[in-house]
């Protein structure tokens, strides 16, 4: 019986899913064992792989590898901010469109990274995981911005703090792919105030090309977190978002989620691939 494409998919998933799954159980038995850790080393590295080649093949951009046709030896990619766009105004939707756009890109909670500029003019890049929908008409979002481990208070709440109300942030929604992971390892590391996250990415402001979209907002107010807490809460007001043309809500890639205090991925499925790095904000 001839098999469709989502049949041939089906199959590949399950196989390589299997495979991390016998994979997981090995390196387990290794590391019981006190097996040389450069042995288990290679192991979780083709874990990984193979975790990220059943997430590539779920999500169809390896559908040209499955069929008797010649095939293209690249995969497909989703389509990111990098090529044709749209700008969609938050406040022209409707309540249910508004809700379902806010709610495709920021729930359940992924990792982001957020772009705002200093009062000297360097620009700030910054990986969080605490933004929140709050409110969807108007369009309101929410993070807890907290202090580093010396107190000293997060670029981009300095940022927004001195620019004031109105402040202007950027919110880059990020695809669940390595390179989207590396971004967020490299800007979690501190850097000096004159120095720009920007130059550790792919893209230059305000456009992260590797992103799946960007959130235009302005900051509407700040809150001291109550007594104990060394965080500010920050209310931001969406306006518009910049989308790769042809993409809706209903059809958003995955997304780049924080899976636990040291590692990122596509979501919480324990066979899914992980980026193991120090927790982001």
């Amino acid at each position: 019986m001839d098999m469709d494409i989502e049949q041939r998919r089906g199959i590949v998933e399950r196989y390589l899913r299997r495979c991390v799954t016998y994979s997981d159980a090995s390196i387990e038995r290794k590391i019981a064992r006190g097996e040389d850790a450069a042995e288990i080393a290679r192991w979780q590295a083709y874990r990984e792989f193979t975790a990220y080649s059943a997430e590539e093949i779920a999500a169809g951009v390896l559908d040209s590898w499955l069929t008797d046709d010649d095939f293209d030896s690249q995969p497909g990619s989703s389509p990111l901010l990098g090529g044709e766009t749209v700008s969609i105004d938050l406040a022209g939707l409707d309540h249910t469109s508004r809700r379902n756009w806010l709610a495709g890109l920021l729930m359940p909670r992924p990792v982001v990274l957020i772009a705002t500029t200093s009062r000297s003019g360097v620009e700030n890049l910054a990986p969080m995981s605490s933004v929140n929908v709050v409110s969807n008409s108007p369009a309101l979002l929410a993070m807890a911005l907290s202090v580093d481990i010396e107190a000293r208070p997060r670029d981009t709440l300095v940022n927004l703090r001195e620019a004031g109300i109105g402040a202007t942030a950027t919110i880059f929604v990020l695809p669940a792919d390595y390179d989207a992971a590396q971004a967020v390892a490299d800007t979690a590391a501190p850097l000096s105030e004159e120095e720009s996250e920007w130059d550790l990415v792919n893209g230059e402001p305000p456009l992260l090309t590797g992103a799946l979209a960007a959130i235009d907002c302005r900051l509407v107010e700040l809150h001291p977190l109550p007594a104990g807490a060394s965080g500010t809460l920050v209310i931001l007001s969406a306006n518009s978002i910049l989308i790769p043309d042809g993409v809706g809500s209903d059809s958003l890639p995955s997304k780049l989620f924080q899976i636990d205090f040291n590692s990122l991925g596509p979501g919480p499925d324990e066979r899914a691939w992980r980026h193991n790095l120090d927790s982001p904000d």
